[in-house]
């Protein structure tokens, strides 16, 4: 009986295609479910034989270690030399939804302090 492995729901494409790969090179039989044409399903990765699933699993468990050490050494590498967008980036980028947003928390804050002035 197949067993989910992976849950592919907000997951980006190139952690996808690493995942799979990883799977592919050590001969682990798998199978992926869409999300279904109304998005109501869950897609994911599922290990066909379920004698490789504890295999599957440790593989799996080491590559999201060893990408979660990438992806913090890269943002600390980006903080260190200052790479990191801020608010001002953003406003540069985006300036409609900024302000947008903005707009949006001051109308929001002044509804809930509202009964306290009045």
């Amino acid at each position: 009986m197949a067993r989910r492995l992976f849950n592919l729901r907000h997951v980006p494409q190139d952690e996808a295609d690493e995942v799979r790969s990883l799977l592919r090179e050590h001969d682990i039989l798998f199978h992926e479910t869409s999300s279904g044409f109304l998005d109501l399903m869950s897609a994911a990765i599922w290990v066909s034989d379920e004698a490789q699933y504890d295999l599957a699993r440790e593989l799996l468990d080491n590559y999201q270690q060893a990408r979660s050490q990438r992806a913090r050494a890269e943002y600390l590498h980006k903080k260190a030399n200052n790479e990191l967008p801020g608010f001002s980036d953003q406003l540069r980028r985006q300036p409609v939804t900024v302000l947008v947003y903005l707009l949006v928390a001051l109308l929001l804050l002044s509804l809930t302090t509202l009964p306290f002035w009045l």
